[in-house]
């Protein structure tokens, strides 16, 4: 059996930043990541690609001493909608990454 895959993605860098958003036309479910450079920064997270409907998204982001013990991070459930804007919080030298799924 062969399955074909089509891949839409975006690659966008902001001030030492990078996000990328790949998701496949057969499922659903979105995979996110952003980097910093050593200098903290605040990004929004426009969710308005995702389709109708409910999402949850499963978040691995920098935890408090993240600039000193790169083993610290902080993982959340939160609830998305099309209309959402993830805050991505991250710290210097830390990143933030996602998976966003529909809720059934």
């Amino acid at each position: 059996m062969t399955h074909r895959v089509a891949l839409l993605g975006l690659f966008v860098v902001v001030g030492g930043a990078a996000l990328a958003l790949p998701g496949r036309d057969y499922h659903p479910t979105w995979y996110v990541g952003a980097m910093s450079n050593w200098n903290a920064r605040e990004m929004p997270l426009n969710c308005s690609l995702l389709g109708d409907g409910a999402y949850e998204a499963v978040i691995f982001r920098d935890g408090v001493n993240a600039d000193r013990d790169a083993t610290g991070y902080k993982r959340e459930v939160v609830k998305v909608s099309v209309k959402a804007q993830l805050k991505l919080n991250l710290g210097p030298g830390g990143g933030w990454a996602g998976r966003i799924y529909p809720v059934k």
